[in-house]
């Protein structure tokens, strides 16, 4: 038995409004990550630009989630057609590889920065995190040494 054609009518019509409410939400959310992006120029703040990457990833992670869930609908992906996965595919290679380049790029740079450090040029904030963290490790070993002397399991 033929499904009647007012009930596709009707699927089709209400997942063509959702989807437009969506782009739209998607739409209004990019231009806002865009206000954000021209006032984080202007900051010297370190926590608030720590706090917009963060919430940046926090983004990226949802749409990825939404994105998979999209494709994993067989009532979406079973009607779309080939031209259409492949562009999709294609699309999302290039940003896969661009994300890549932007972590390799990121962590190039930061490993540089440790090498650069690791002549000399280390930060106050290092130096009094390891003179109050070296002592701490210091009697934390002496502590386990003195358990294992007496035959006392390690503690965590």
């Amino acid at each position: 038995m033929e499904p009647k054609r007012d009930l596709i009518h009707d699927y089709i019509t209400s997942m063509t409004q959702r989807l437009e409410q969506w782009v739209r939400e998607q739409r209004r959310l990019a231009s806002e990550l865009e206000t954000l992006g021209k006032k984080m120029e202007g900051t010297d703040d370190r926590l608030t630009l720590l706090l917009s990457a963060q919430a940046m990833l926090a983004y990226i992670e949802r749409t990825l989630k939404d994105f998979e869930s999209w494709l994993n609908n067989p009532m979406i992906t079973a009607v779309m057609p080939l031209e259409m996965l492949k562009k999709l595919e294609a699309m999302l290679r290039a940003v896969a590889v661009q994300f890549i380049n932007t972590d390799i790029e990121h962590t190039s740079e930061y490993r540089d920065l440790l090498n650069k450090m690791a002549q000399g040029d280390v930060p106050d904030i290092l130096k009094l995190y390891f003179q109050q963290r070296v002592p701490q490790q210091q009697q934390a070993q002496q502590r386990d040494e003195e358990r294992r002397d007496r035959g006392l399991p390690r503690i965590y």
